[in-house]
């Protein structure tokens, strides 16, 4: 069985985790890279499980940047309206039900959707930050500390993490889900700024700011973007 191998300074114990790209095995500092064949024998029927969960789920649909496409948005599906402007730069005006991206007139077929996508996923990040930034914040003043740097970055496997500096880094594929899972991450990122493992003392945190926060765990675990993600 093929996994990636992680090390964390903060681990204290080995962690295995199962998502969109495969398994991971993460281990404390110090502890020998043969401990992870081990555990990994002994939590095989889960491992299995999982994976097999995994990959009997669709994947998420890449975004073709063409007019009438389905696109996921806040957790709801959106449909994309692609049209022409006597303008050079690329607008989006997203609504309830549909986005809708102004082009330039003169461009066609493949490079219009390509200036679609880009001009999407730019549009992505900014209203990422804007959109988690506030969230942040406030959960790090309902625990009595500064609001923190936030950065966004497209992310493969982690949704957020929270570095010894205070700096947060969120993944912007979250704009794909519905914003009361958006905010849990925001709320577990927060919480690291002043437990930076998963102690009891975390979650003790996690509970004061979130006392649901268990079961938008388990919607997000399970969540799936309806329509294509960019």
């Amino acid at each position: 069985m093929e996994y990636a191998l992680l090390r964390s300074a903060r681990r204290r114990t080995i962690g295995l985790k199962v998502g969109p790209e495969g398994l991971s095995v993460t281990l404390p500092a110090r502890t020998s890279a043969r401990q992870a064949d081990r555990v990994l024998r002994e939590r095989a029927d889960w491992v299995i499980q999982k994976l097999e969960k995994w990959q009997s789920r669709p994947a998420p649909r890449p975004l073709e940047g063409v007019s009438g496409e389905t696109v996921s948005w806040l957790g709801a599906p959106r449909t994309l309206l692609v049209l022409p402007h006597d303008r050079a730069r690329t607008r989006i005006a997203p609504g309830d039900e549909v986005i809708s991206v102004f082009v330039d007139a003169g461009l066609e077929g493949d490079l219009r959707a390509a200036t679609v996508r880009r001009a999407l996923t730019r549009w992505r990040a900014a209203e990422a930050l804007a959109f988690m930034a506030p969230r942040l914040a406030a959960h790090a003043e309902a625990l009595g500390r500064p609001p923190p740097q936030v950065k966004v970055r497209a992310q493969k496997s982690r949704w957020g993490s929270c570095a010894s500096d205070g700096v947060i880094r969120m993944n912007v594929r979250l704009m794909h889900h519905h914003p009361d899972l958006i905010d849990f991450v925001c709320a577990h990122e927060a919480c690291h700024l002043i437990e930076m493992n998963h102690s009891e003392r975390f979650y003790a945190l996690l509970d004061r700011l979130m006392p649901d926060h268990r079961a938008r765990r388990r919607a997000m675990r399970d969540a799936a973007p309806e329509g294509a993600v960019f």
